[in-house]
């Protein structure tokens, strides 16, 4: 299968992007956008439009493992984190401070990143991603014919993963496949979305530097893609304890190994 090419359509337009959890790896993330959207700009693109959703609120476990400081404990997170970029990044990108509701703001992005602990969340967008009844299709669509794409970042204490598909392509043959596609065990995993109540109890879900390194992988396919206009890989696996990035290759080969191991 050929690379992974950007939409045509993009090339002159700003690109909107939903960042779904604001948190380890969500922090993490929105800077890595923040910084992507002004080099795009001083290369004379329109750059990134960015709207972040979380429903939680910081609290004294967050600070130091997350990108917050003590001033924010008891705010949304969306809210501390997109009222600081827009304070000091001369940008307008917004907040919500409710969960994303795939069925309500489908239509609203041309890139998701969700950087959420619950599969539950992951099943539910990726269920919306293979619903294709004719009835349905402006529900994909929004406005236009434009591919959508979802980038998807998940860890745990020593390693993640990141990987890139889309959620909406009109010519399924010529579909990159999603976690959804690629995990559809998803639909039965239960995440423990327990809050940690102490640094230390955090640290053993997550230990430092994990998130980073997956939002950093995760950055460097959105700046490839966006940058340079294809991709040649799809996804990485990270492990910070053994210190590896392996690619997840763009071949229908490996893509079976998936569907045989589920």
């Amino acid at each position: 299968m050929p690379n992974l090419k950007i939409p045509h359509k993009w090339l002159d337009k700003q690109i909107s992007v939903a960042l779904v959890g604001c948190g380890g790896t969500g922090g993490e993330m929105l800077d890595e956008l923040f910084r992507i959207d002004s080099l795009l700009k001083a290369l004379g693109g329109q750059g990134l439009h960015v709207t972040a959703y979380d429903p939680d609120r910081v609290t004294g476990a967050n600070i130091g493992r997350q990108r917050f400081w003590p001033c924010d404990i008891g705010f949304n997170k969306a809210e501390v984190l997109i009222t600081r970029v827009n304070s000091f990044g001369n940008t307008d990108w917004e907040y919500e401070k409710v969960a994303f509701d795939i069925q309500e703001h489908a239509s609203s992005f041309n890139i998701l990143i969700t950087c959420v602990d619950k599969p539950e969340v992951r099943a539910e967008i990726g269920r919306k991603s293979k619903e294709h009844l004719d009835s349905e299709k402006d529900f994909y669509r929004g406005a236009s014919d434009e591919p959508q794409f979802w980038l998807d970042c998940g860890n745990d204490a020593f390693k993640g993963n990141v990987i890139l598909g889309h959620f909406y392509l009109g010519d399924a043959s010529q579909k990159i496949p999603n976690v959804y596609d690629l995990y559809p065990m998803l639909d039965t995993m239960k995440g423990n979305d327990e809050p940690s109540c102490s640094t230390v109890a955090a640290l053993e879900k997550q230990d430092y530097g994990i998130n980073r390194s997956v939002a950093r992988e995760a950055a460097n396919l959105v700046w490839q893609f966006l940058r340079h206009g294809e991709l040649g890989h799809h996804g990485s696996y990270i492990d910070i304890k053994a210190g590896t990035v392996t690619p997840l290759a763009i071949d229908e080969n490996v893509w079976k190994t998936f569907l045989l191991a589920s």
